[in-house]
């Protein structure tokens, strides 16, 4: 979940350009599916524990907990998501792979992966609630 911050270094210069003339920039774009994928999940917490918002103490505790369990089902999500949106992703070699890269990159390092999702709830939360 990490990726929230993808550095581009780990797609070759071809590819960005690839993907650019496009019209789209895939890291912003795998990072906005991981995004939705996040609020999808945090909205049915917040549901399921009958909430508002969840405490800024228990947000690591929940970010913790959520990362372990969902972090498969995000790689999915993810793949499947550029399946919907590029019907020619298991075909463009390119897309696929530096989809790929970017997975693994964002799964690297899990504790700045949960770091900035954390951050990220407690600026959703600040937003919502001012």
């Amino acid at each position: 979940m990490s990726s929230v911050v993808y550095s581009s270094n780990s797609i070759s210069k071809e590819t960005q350009k690839e993907v650019q003339n496009k019209g789209f920039n895939l890291p912003n774009t795998i990072r906005n599916i991981t995004f939705h994928f996040i609020k999808v999940h945090y909205n049915k917490y917040l549901e399921d524990h009958n909430l508002k918002k969840i405490g800024k103490e228990k947000i690591p505790e929940v970010v913790n907990e959520l990362y372990e369990e969902k972090e498969q089902e995000l790689k999915k999500y993810i793949r499947g998501t550029m399946r919907k949106n590029f019907p020619d992703y298991d075909k463009n070699f390119t897309l696929k792979t530096s989809t790929e890269e970017i997975i693994l990159e964002m799964f690297d390092d899990p504790e700045f992966s949960k770091n900035r999702i954390i951050i990220e709830i407690e600026n959703y939360q600040r937003k919502i609630n001012s």
